[in-house]
């Protein structure tokens, strides 16, 4: 499935900048004792940008102790990983063959502080990093509380975890609703031994997993 990546950002309600070599982290405020968490955007692989949701709000890895007081839905990885495609070398060329037929010339040049100078070197970057980074990509995998979703349910769990980065209020069970059937491989979280049935089929059952983020499990 492609993505606009800018059309992404907007829609999720990312309004700084984010370029490759960039990390982010959207804070998700809940009422509440280990309610928090938040979403990582990670595109310090200039390939693949990897959208993460964690437990808490700094954005790191937290340790098994604290991990394990946050509801289920946040101990096991739920993440989209979008590979990234440069297409605006056409662009550069096009541009490339605009400025050199106008020229270029110093007529005007006037002496510049060195403030100035600093200012305007800065802002040049900015311009440079936001017209070369890349404004398509490609859903390559997905993972919701630790199953993977199956390519035929991209484009619904997508939308749905659009906005619901854009409200900043993460509800996995929604978007494991939204894969229907879709779902192949069960991955357990790190703390948890693999019970040897991680490739059956999950069946999502409303009613039976409408509070599975509300209740802190008791993991022993």
């Amino acid at each position: 499935m492609k993505v606009n990546l800018e059309k992404f950002l907007q829609d999720s309600g990312i309004d700084e900048p984010f370029y490759p070599g960039k990390r982010l982290v959207k804070t998700c405020r809940q009422p509440g004792d280990f309610k928090s968490h938040c979403v990582v955007f990670d595109w310090r692989n200039p390939d693949m940008i990897r959208v993460e949701i964690k437990a808490g709000l700094s954005g790191k890895d937290l340790v098994v102790q604290q991990l394990k007081n946050y509801p289920v839905c946040f101990q096991s990885p739920t993440y989209v990983e979008i590979e990234v495609f440069n297409d605006n070398d056409k662009k550069e060329e096009e541009e490339g063959k605009s400025g050199s037929a106008s020229g270029g010339g110093t007529r005007g040049f006037k002496k510049k502080s060195l403030s100035d100078l600093s200012g305007m070197m800065s802002k040049a970057f900015s311009d440079i990093v936001e017209a070369k980074a890349p404004s398509l990509g490609k859903i390559k995998e997905m993972v919701v509380m630790g199953k993977q979703i199956a390519e035929q349910a991209f484009e619904s769990v997508f939308e749905s975890l659009t906005q619901q980065i854009a409200h900043a209020k993460i509800a996995a069970t929604e978007l494991l609703a939204h894969a229907g059937k879709y779902i192949t491989t069960y991955t357990p979280p790190a703390f948890m031994k693999p019970r040897g049935n991680e490739d059956a089929k999950y069946k999502y059952d409303r009613e039976k997993n409408a509070d599975i983020g509300l209740k802190t499990p008791s993991l022993g």
